[in-house]
């Protein structure tokens, strides 16, 4: 197991901490320096009012740095520190710190170490139903801490009580992980994760959208922390999400979950981008620009309107709620999604007759060659655009 090799070790070897050893005087026998006059630990250093020895960063283990007067091991992976199997004490991110300097603690150049984050242990797992991601009963807090599932304790009230949640395409699915929900912020998520928007099955009581009962009224969208809101056809809600492509990032390390990808500023906002040398090394709908992955519509979110075949993240990029139009994936692109009117409302008898995609391709006509017939609901009405060399529907090809 690679990523349990790489588990980083705190507090790796200190020479000195505390009154041991050391050639100075001003603590006492318990090694605590009062608040009242902290100059007496003359040649140390003060941790939570303790006078310690300080940390040597040459005592310290390989790829370990002095922070915080202990020795943290240095990443730039949340692959490198982030391991959340059974027995693991902490969940752990690659996080930017400052590093201990000659001038005090914390006082020099910042650096990415393994630091531990307050969220639950069993973010990221496999999983096939939301059971494998939490201790039956057990449900997750904002603070990392647990309570039980309708009810408070002293750690965590009762609208506070998240379930985790498995976001997953069933059963099979490699790329299933556990996860939370109603978040309102990337730093409520778990290392290299950030607070997105997905679909719920629920239905919105008094519409026609969504499916599952007992429906959901949108008065009880907020309560207690619920973060729902009415999309195009779906009832969404926030969710701690895995970053992809145009996921949107602040530092290279948060698309590190992503194999060979960068942080990269597009059209004003800084998204995820994975490195290429040329378009062959990108997913369909990409075009290798500048040495990164980017949509070929050149922009992660897709204008407010007439944005046929953009590329989008989530329903609420395409429109608002009192629309059709939705971010629908594209099937045989592996996963790529586009936005669309789901009411097909563009009719025709040619390819000429259906909207341009960003790349000046027109959709594709619907009719025998594609298996619909006279009879069939969506004859002759516009879908995306067909590429017959790769045999799928793309937005974008060159």
């Amino acid at each position: 197991m690679t990523r349990l090799a790489a588990r980083p070790f705190f507090a790796v070897f200190l020479a000195g901490v505390g009154c041991l050893g050391l050639a100075f005087s001003g603590c006492g026998d318990s090694g605590t320096s009062t608040d009242d006059d902290p100059d007496l630990c003359v040649g140390g250093v003060i941790v939570e009012d303790v006078c310690e020895g300080k940390c040597d960063p040459s005592k310290c283990l390989e790829n370990n740095v002095c922070v915080g007067n202990r020795c943290r091991l240095a990443c730039s992976d949340h692959d490198e520190c982030y391991a959340p199997y059974k027995g693991d004490p902490e969940l752990q991110a690659c996080a930017p710190q400052r590093q201990d300097s000659e001038a005090g603690l914390n006082d020099g150049d910042t650096v990415l170490v393994c630091t531990t984050v307050n969220q639950p242990l069993r973010l990221g797992l496999i999983c096939v139903t939301a059971n494998d991601c939490y201790a039956a009963d057990d449900f997750s807090c904002p603070d990392g801490s647990r309570c039980a599932e309708g009810a408070g304790s002293e750690a965590c009230a009762a609208a506070e009580c998240k379930p985790l949640a498995c976001r997953s395409a069933g059963e099979g699915d490699a790329e299933s992980y556990c996860t939370t929900v109603d978040c309102s912020e990337d730093a409520q998520c778990g290392p290299g994760m950030y607070c997105g928007i997905t679909r719920v099955a629920t239905q919105i009581c008094g519409t026609d959208k969504g499916d599952e009962t007992p429906c959901l009224a949108e008065a009880d969208f907020t309560a207690n922390g619920g973060t729902f809101q009415e999309g195009p056809l779906f009832l969404m809600r926030n969710i701690c999400l895995k970053r992809e492509p145009c996921a949107p990032c602040s530092a290279a390390v948060d698309c590190s979950g992503m194999d060979k990808a960068a942080c990269v500023s597009l059209n004003g906002e800084n998204v995820c981008a994975k490195t290429c040398a040329t378009a062959d090394d990108c997913p369909n709908d990409f075009a290798c620009t500048g040495g990164y992955c980017t949509p070929g519509s050149g922009t992660c979110h897709p204008p407010a309107e007439n944005n046929f075949c953009y590329a989008c993240l989530n329903d609420l990029d395409c429109g608002t709620k009192d629309n059709t139009v939705v971010c629908e994936e594209l099937s045989g692109t592996g996963g790529q999604r586009a936005c669309f009117d789901t009411t097909f409302p563009d009719s025709c008898t040619s390819d000429g007759d259906c909207p341009e995609s960003p790349s000046g391709r027109n959709g594709e006509c619907l009719d025998e060659g594609d298996g619909f017939g006279p009879a069939d609901d969506l004859y002759q009405r516009c879908y995306f655009p067909f590429f017959s060399v790769s045999s799928t529907f793309q937005c974008w090809a060159d």
